[in-house]
Formats: structure tokens, C-alpha cells, sequence
């Protein structure tokens, strides 16, 4: 059987966070997912789209000459935050994963001024049970809507390591204008891996069906309405 691959390119499955005293909009129906996806404050909701098995490489992103992202205008509206249920067993991340997800992450963001993150046990947990939970919904590829900002990918085993991962999530930057991008269903996993609030990171794996199943965890998450201009700076920070 011919393998497959889903990556974090295009027309993911995204939505944004509303800043707060916002007036809530209507729910955006979000693809790769089963039906609208309402978002948790704070909160990215982005996943990876089924795509081509490209190696990403890392790219130099031109502002002037970026193409122009479709905006997304459907705001979702805010509602308590839902905790994906435990499954077990639980695999904790290796040392060796911990220090590659955080790697790859804090390369990107030093590329837009971010503060680099730090690995958070707890968030990694958190991304653990969401990763297996999709792993027992007979791989399921859906978001977990809880109180963090949220990565997905996914791939044939073996095929993506975290810092291939994280690449395809910042590709999107060939999208996103700058200074005031705001959300797009498009470049949203970019946003969420350069957010400069953002402080903290875990990340969790699972397999299903001969594919990897990703997920990262992000605190405080980022994509707020009305915040990009001050969280997403250009390359160089210029």
C-alpha cells in the first residue's frame, strides 16, 4: 500500500481567539475536522492539512513580496474551556524530544524577537492524553478545545522528527502579511510558534494506522484578535 502523508501547509484547520471584552461572532466551520470547532479562550486551533511528503525547509521569508493570506473574518465565540479526557497508556516525551521540539521552536521565534520557550511538564502531559485520545478514535484528526493554544500534524511513521515538524508550521510565514496579518486559516501554526506571549511548550506523540500523530501545547496561547501587530513582528524585527 502506497504511503501517505498529512502536513501542516495550507487550509489547516484553524481558528482564533477573541481578546478580551470582544464581542463574540459567529463559529467558523473549519476543515480537516468534523463540523465547526468553537474556540476556548485563549486558544489557536490549528491542524495540518493533507498535503504533499516534502521535506520543509526553512524559509527566508519576504515581507514585501509575501502573497497576500485570506483572511478569515468568522470570529468563534468564547465558551469554557473542555480538558480531553485521560487515556492511557501515557508516554512522556524523552529529554532528547523535550530539548528537539524546543530547538526548533525557539529558532523560529528568535527569527521575529520571541523570547524563547521553556518545556513545560504539564503541557506536555496535556498534549500526551490529546495525542492518545485521537490515537484510540481510530485516528482521529481533530482539535481537543481546551485552554491553550493548540498545534496538530501528522504524518507516515517515521517520516517527520519535531524540528521537521515545527518547520512546516513556520513555512506558513511565506503567507502571512506583515505587521497586521491577523488570523488566517493558512498561516495560524506559524502565529501560534512565533506568538511573543507565549512562554511555555509541551509537546506529546502518538501512532495509529502507520502514522505519527503530533501535538503541542501553548501557554498563554496565542492568536488573540486585535493582539498580532505586537505578538507576530516581521523577520529582523524591522
Amino acid at each position: 500500500m502506497r504511503p501517505w502523508i498529512w502536513i501542516a501547509l495550507t487550509a489547516g484547520c484553524g481558528q482564533m481567539a477573541q481578546a478580551p471584552g470582544s464581542a463574540p461572532a459567529a463559529q467558523p466551520i473549519v476543515a480537516g475536522a468534523s463540523g465547526a470547532q468553537p474556540a476556548s479562550p485563549p486558544g489557536d486551533r490549528t491542524a495540518a492539512a493533507p498535503g504533499a511528503a516534502a521535506e520543509p525547509s526553512w524559509p527566508d521569508p519576504d515581507p514585501a513580496g509575501a502573497a497576500e493570506p485570506t483572511r478569515d473574518d468568522a470570529h468563534a465565540a468564547a465558551r469554557p474551556a473542555r480538558r480531553p479526557a485521560r487515556t492511557s497508556p501515557r508516554a512522556a516525551p524523552s529529554d532528547a524530544d523535550a530539548d528537539a521540539w524546543l530547538e526548533a521552536h525557539n529558532r523560529a521565534r528568535a527569527r521575529h524577537c520571541a523570547s524563547p520557550l521553556t518545556w513545560s511538564a504539564k503541557l506536555a502531559d496535556v498534549a500526551q492524553r490529546w495525542a492518545n485520545a485521537l490515537r484510540d478514535k481510530r485516528c482521529a484528526f481533530a482539535h481537543s478545545n481546551g485552554s491553550f493554544g493548540e498545534n496538530l500534524a501528522a504524518g507516515t511513521t517515521g517520516t517527520l522528527d519535531p524540528g521537521a515538524v515545527v518547520r512546516m508550521w513556520y513555512d506558513e510565514v511565506r503567507q502571512y502579511r506583515f505587521p497586521d496579518g491577523g488570523f488566517s486559516m493558512k498561516t495560524g501554526h506559524f502565529t501560534q510558534v512565533v506568538w511573543r506571549g507565549t512562554t511555555q511548550v509541551g509537546c506529546g506523540k502518538s501512532q495509529c494506522n502507520g502514522m505519527d500523530l503530533w501535538v503541542c501545547e501553548y501557554d498563554p496561547a496565542g492568536n488573540w484578535e486585535g493582539q498580532y501587530r505586537q505578538n507576530v513582528l516581521p523577520p529582523g524585527c524591522r
